[in-house]
């Protein structure tokens, strides 16, 4: 006879499993369940032709009720550079627009943000970073994977951004996140 397995879901979205065996526990990441409940979202701008220090791409939180926290960046160029990974608010972001995918197809949400590619409205490089969240050296041709696991959170009006120092021919940048709301 099959052994019943039944599944147990807390109040905070984190669930367990009983059976005759005992209980084991099977806790969701934040992120993890900001995509199942459809608040998890990317935000991939298209590969194109930067000069030095420009934005690649800028992601502005637009709800009042919610944060947008970061998971992760990826990125690429096809020139070594380094790259500067930046916070800033009341920017009025320019450049080509990026639509939020939401990762779970199944939601019909759609981002509360504001994405840019190519984007030219903030002060960022001109004020030598001063909402510098990170900077690193990437090889030429390479994808790079920036775990942020949260830890940048975006009120509203508030963006983040990643800055390629040195012109290239071919880059682009990956930004994924999560909306939650204000406690």
């Amino acid at each position: 006879m099959a052994e019943e397995i039944l599944g147990i879901v807390g109040a905070s979205g984190r669930s367990a499993e009983v059976d005759d065996g005992g209980l084991r526990v099977n806790p969701r990441t934040a992120f993890e369940q900001a995509v199942i409940d459809g608040r998890a979202f990317s935000w991939a701008s298209l590969t194109y032709d930067p000069e030095a220090h420009d934005t690649i791409l800028g992601v502005e939180n637009n709800s009042p009720t919610e944060l947008l926290h970061m998971h992760q960046l990826i990125f690429t160029s096809d020139t070594a550079s380094m790259i500067h990974v930046f916070t800033a608010s009341g920017d009025d972001m320019t450049g080509t627009a990026v639509t939020g995918v939401n990762l779970n197809r199944a939601s019909g949400r759609v981002a509360n943000a504001t994405a840019k590619a190519n984007e030219t409205g903030n002060a960022e490089q001109a004020g030598s970073y001063a909402g510098k969240v990170l900077q690193k050296q990437v090889a030429a041709n390479e994808t790079v994977v920036i775990p942020l696991d949260g830890a940048v959170i975006l009120g509203e009006d508030h963006n983040v951004g990643v800055d390629l120092t040195t012109a290239a021919t071919a880059a682009n940048a990956t930004f994924i996140g999560w909306f939650e709301p204000i406690s």
